[in-house]
């Protein structure tokens, strides 16, 4: 007999008592967790698990849950349940990153607008107002401020403190810089 298609919804054949007992596993983790928090539902749960109560009805046996658990492959689902929940909260996540970005973008070019405006009629703009704006529509859209020093090739992670013997060749430097300058009299 070929195993059913693995699913999050309401497999073939599985009743909605099985369905509603496979999504308390879910919640509780294990078997063992399932049936003692099957005792709980409906009683100091609060409101929202009434209606999850009158779903499970009576609790079964253990046998009778380890039963479904291995028919409807409650293990493999839960993992795919889970799969579904991280992605649906990372869906969401980059939902709730493009709407930040619109809004920043929005309220950045209407404070640039406002600017403009000042500038046509006469008023003062600092290049301080415009590079504070910039900077902060940058630092909101997650950019960095100081993109010229990687442009440059100076990548501070790979930065380390002078050794002892570049310590002593800089002092060396730095001696014969001023004996330079001692012998042609600008000290």
């Amino acid at each position: 007999m070929k195993k059913p298609t693995l699913t999050t919804s309401k497999m073939p054949k599985e009743t909605e008592r099985q369905y509603t007992a496979w999504l308390l596993y879910c919640e509780a983790g294990s078997l063992r967790k399932t049936l003692l928090l099957w005792e709980k539902v409906g009683q100091n749960l609060g409101d929202s698990w009434v209606d999850f109560a009158n779903r499970l009805g009576k609790k079964p046996s253990d046998t009778t849950l380890e039963t479904w658990s291995k028919r409807y492959r409650w293990v493999e689902r839960k993992e795919l349940k889970l799969i579904e929940d991280v992605e649906g909260i990372r869906k969401k996540a980059q939902e709730i990153r493009q709407k930040k970005v619109g809004v920043i973008a929005e309220v950045f070019w209407e404070k640039l607008q406002a600017l403009r405006k000042q500038i046509k009629n006469g008023e003062s703009v600092t290049v301080d107002e415009v590079k504070k704006l910039w900077e902060m529509f940058r630092t909101e859209m997650g950019e960095t401020l100081w993109k010229h020093t990687h442009e440059l090739g100076i990548d501070e992670s790979k930065q380390t403190p002078p050794t002892e013997e570049e310590k002593e060749l800089g002092r060396a430097v730095n001696e014969t810089i001023k004996r330079f300058y001692d012998k042609r009299g600008d000290s």
